[in-house]
């Protein structure tokens, strides 16, 4: 820094600062963009420094150029040619810019964006504001943060990157993309130039996609035929209608104006493909499109109808009725105010008829066990769980305007976030990423609460969001987004290990986020077993037991999340088998070892009454189901505890109480 002299501010984003500089010995303007260090994961750091390396070695004259680079311990410094004004900035003074003029500055994009294809780069981000112009009035591609250098082994991509307005329609459809999308953003950015406005313009994302996907373009009188033609070759929905290279470089609006670098490149993108290249490309695209819908090898289906014929659900019973009843306090459309103040339900007469109910499940299971077969081959397929934690940096206010135009959309009844299932994967994509922010994970936790906070949609449209709910594993990608929330990271890599932080560590931020998606799971696995089943299975398969022990050591910081857990294992316990050893990891692995540990005094003994009712019955279906867990965990306070709830001052609690004690006191461990 001390080579430079600071001439004033440029601009400030959630990347840093920017800065107009002179280099002291050889009076060069530059910008310098300092990027803050603290706050950041050692991934986001390892990605801003691939950007660099990226644009280090683009050495073109419609490229910025990066001059220099440095680190100290809290600052990344980064020094690059410095460019006048940037479109966007132009765009807003004058609203459209004449043909000619735009024709200019196409010529320079399309020689940057040939440069970068050329060397296998895809900048995936193509928009105005990352178009700068110089005192020439050159334009100069910059900002390459969402940038991938190709290798010559890979032919498509997957990942979702860019600004939805020059997003294109393969990328709003999650299929695999190659360079042609960089040739749509391009046809976006070009019309905008010469009309004001990209060609599919709307403040609501639903109504944006859906206008990409199946709108036509409407093209103004004012462009000239030859400006349309090359438009209408860039703007091709179906990628490979679009123009090839060789069409776009011989088309007469641009033909012999475009600056192309003699370079020794290896299988440029701007070349044809041979047919075994297109070959490898074509199966490339379709393993990406399989891996992406989980599609299954045909003994893998044989085993799935297998696996669902076992976990067969019956209609429900009225027992059944009462473990939803008495597990969910109601879900509010305000879901950050909701307290353990909800009602306190009359379970007790109910419980009563748990001997009744299960005879008549079993009886239901008999009868039903052909037609509930059949049935299951008919239900949506569901895809096996994996899990793949995404590192690449959210940007935190990007996403809440987003989900904050969803939530507006949702609530005026355009429901197609929650009932189309490629929108609600988009919808539920951060949970995936270790990134992203508390504050966007309670957003969409509170999002996909809707439809049960409101009496607002009717029983066919909630069928349909539960469907799509399983379909996209709305409870597992919860279940793992709270992994990746509490894990702890090493001081070599961002990516989570396997152990989590100390639970003197899990801040106020943390705690909400727990509240927001265990409200959600506890209602969900009420209202379909499937989603039960996914809990158990994403519990399995991550080996997180202990980190569900974890969380019933809440109750003084956060027993709302307590009161979820005991919900979930109870119905857990009352449905036995395959349920019942999950139950078993998560109380009895490890005991004794870990930090904090659970005990059922400190939840029988808690100031809130629903929550001492339902540990209450909680222990009553493990007395009847488990009592080896019972076994492991029982000591001579919990036994005078239980009486003692025999004589609480809230009646529900005495009646819970009661029913425990009458079960447990026949047991040996009990005496």
């Amino acid at each position: 820094m001390e080579q430079y002299e600071v001439l004033g501010s440029l601009g400030e984003g959630s990347f840093g600062r920017v800065y107009k500089a002179k280099h002291l010995t050889g009076g060069q303007i530059v910008a310098l963009k300092v990027i803050s260090k603290r706050g950041r994961s050692l991934k986001e750091i390892k990605d801003l420094r691939g950007e660099f390396e990226i644009q280090r070695y683009l050495h073109h004259p419609n490229i910025i150029q990066m001059l220099d680079s440095f680190e100290s311990d809290n600052e990344i410094v980064v020094i690059t040619e410095f460019a006048h004004k940037a479109l966007n900035t132009i765009l807003g003074e004058c609203g459209y810019l004449a043909e000619d003029h735009v024709q200019k500055i196409v010529w320079d994009l399309v020689s940057a964006l040939y440069y970068l294809h050329s060397h296998r780069v895809l900048h995936r981000d193509l928009k105005p504001q990352n178009i700068l112009l110089d005192t020439k009035n050159h334009a100069k591609l910059c900002d390459f943060g969402f940038a991938r250098n190709m290798s010559t082994g890979t032919h498509v991509l997957t990942s979702i990157k860019g600004t939805p307005l020059y997003m294109a329609p393969e990328l709003i459809d999650e299929l695999p993309y190659d360079h042609n999308a960089d040739l749509w953003s391009l046809g976006c950015i070009i019309y905008e130039l010469l009309v004001g406005a990209p060609p599919f313009c709307t403040s609501s994302i639903l109504h944006l996609i859906r206008l990409i996907k199946h709108e036509q373009i409407q093209w103004p009188s004012f462009l000239s035929s030859i400006c349309i033609s090359f438009l209408k070759g860039l703007l091709q929905k179906d990628p490979k209608k679009r123009f090839s290279w060789t069409e776009i470089l011989n088309h007469p609006w641009i033909k012999g104006n475009i600056l192309i670098l003699e370079d020794d490149l290896t299988m440029p993108l701007t070349k044809t493909l041979s047919i075994n290249t297109m070959t490898l490309k074509d199966i490339q695209r379709k393993e990406r499109v399989n891996q992406k819908s989980g599609e299954k090898l045909p003994e893998e289906n044989e085993q799935k109808k297998i696996d669902q014929k076992l976990q067969n659900e019956s209609k429900k019973t009225d027992c059944e009725k009462l473990d939803a009843e008495n597990n969910n306090a109601e879900i509010s459309d305000k879901m950050d105010q909701l307290s353990l103040d909800s009602k306190e339900e009359d379970v007790n007469a109910k419980e009563i008829q748990i001997e009744e109910s299960q005879n008549k499940l079993k009886e239901k299971d008999n009868t039903n066990i052909e037609s509930d077969s059949e049935s299951s081959k008919s239900e949506n397929r569901v895809t096996p769980l994996k899990f793949s934690e995404e590192t690449h940096p959210i940007q935190t206010e990007e996403w809440s305007v987003f989900l904050m135009k969803a939530t507006a959309e949702i609530m005026g009844q355009e429901l197609a976030y929650l009932t189309q299932p490629h929108l609600t994967s988009i919808l539920v994509s951060p949970l995936k990423n270790s990134t992203t922010s508390p504050e966007v994970l309670i957003h969409i936790a509170k999002i996909l609460s809707i439809p049960f906070s409101t009496k607002d949609f009717s029983k066919k449209t909630l069928k349909s969001i539960i469907k799509v709910y399983l379909e996209v594993k709305v409870v597992p990608n919860l279940i793992y987004s709270s992994k990746l929330l509490l894990c702890e990271k090493t001081t070599d890599s961002s990516r989570c290990t396997e152990r989590f932080k100390l639970l003197s560590h899990w801040n106020e931020e943390d705690l909400e986020v727990l509240s927001s998606f265990y409200i959600l799971i506890s209602h969900l696995v009420h209202l379909d077993q499937e989603f039960l089943t996914q809990f158990c299975d994403t519990l399995t398969i991550l080996n997180i037991y202990n980190l569900l022990r974890k969380f019933l050591s809440l109750s003084k910081r956060k027993p709302r999340v307590v009161l979820d857990v005991v919900n979930i294992l109870t119905l857990m316990v009352w449905k036995s088998t395959p349920y019942m050893e999950v139950v078993e990891n998560i109380l009895t692995n490890d005991v004794g070892n870990e930090e904090n540990p659970f005990n059922f005094v400190n939840l029988l003994r808690h100031e809130n009454a629903l929550l001492r009712e339902r540990v209450c019955y909680f222990m009553f279906f493990l007395g009847k189901k488990s009592p080896k867990v019972l076994i492991i965990l029982w000591d001579e306070n919990i036994k005078e505890t239980l009486e003692a709830l025999m004589f609480d001052s809230i009646e529900t609690v005495r009646n819970a109480a009661e029913r425990c004690v009458d079960e447990l006191k026949g047991k040996e461990f009990y005496q």
